[in-house]
């Protein structure tokens, strides 16, 4: 039997750019700065503090929520009551817990605040600049502002996805990008890759 895989975040980090549709040759297909890709779009792409806020941020999840209408289909003479479930698009929300920062003039609490509804990409890396990764675009919420004396301030916020996002699993050597569109870059599948063999085997764009 295979040991699990543990992953732990040891130099993760968050960054965030606002949209802007004025931007030479863009497009609204794009996840990221410039039309970057998970592989490609690098902290220093996005302009929003361009070391990222991964001293601020304690804890950063792409968190998905299921979207599910049941259908009821009442019994017959022939069959019992049955319920049919309708899967919908699952939603992606962006949460972050973070360490309030009121007291810095171009800190993560005044960007939050300054741009609180507008759209923005997004990359939320494990490794720093390397899988795995997730970009996309979401909507800025503003967090909390001061609270409790003589404590360590803390904000919770969720950021609610525009689409859904592209995610580069993997590392630095072996990789494979899962895109919000259904893309897969390489175009390799799980049974191709030995995975059903329990072993690995995707290449590097």
């Amino acid at each position: 039997m295979a040991d699990p895989v543990i992953f732990q975040i040891e130099d993760g980090v968050v960054a965030f750019d606002i949209v802007d549709p004025s931007a030479v040759g863009y497009l609204d297909s794009w996840q990221a700065p410039g039309g970057k890709t998970a592989l490609t779009a690098m902290v220093s792409d996005y302009d929003v503090n361009g070391a990222g806020w991964k001293c601020q941020v304690t804890s950063g999840a792409l968190t998905a929520s299921a979207n599910t209408n049941d259908t009821e289909v009442p019994a017959t003479f022939c069959s019992p009551a049955k319920t049919v479930p309708q899967p919908g698009e699952t939603s992606y929300s962006l949460d972050l817990s973070v360490l309030q920062d009121p007291n810095v003039s171009t800190g993560l609490s005044r960007f939050l605040f300054e741009h609180d509804t507008e759209e923005a990409y997004f990359l939320l890396g494990g490794d720093g600049d390397e899988p795995p990764r997730a970009i996309g675009r979401c909507r800025i919420i503003a967090g909390a502002f001061l609270g409790e004396a003589r404590a360590t301030l803390t904000t919770d916020v969720s950021m609610p996805v525009s689409r859904k996002p592209d995610i580069a699993f993997g590392n630095a050597t072996t990789n494979v990008i899962v895109g919000g569109d259904g893309t897969i870059t390489p175009p390799t599948t799980l049974a191709a890759s030995g995975a059903s063999s329990g072993s690995s085997s995707s290449s590097t764009p």
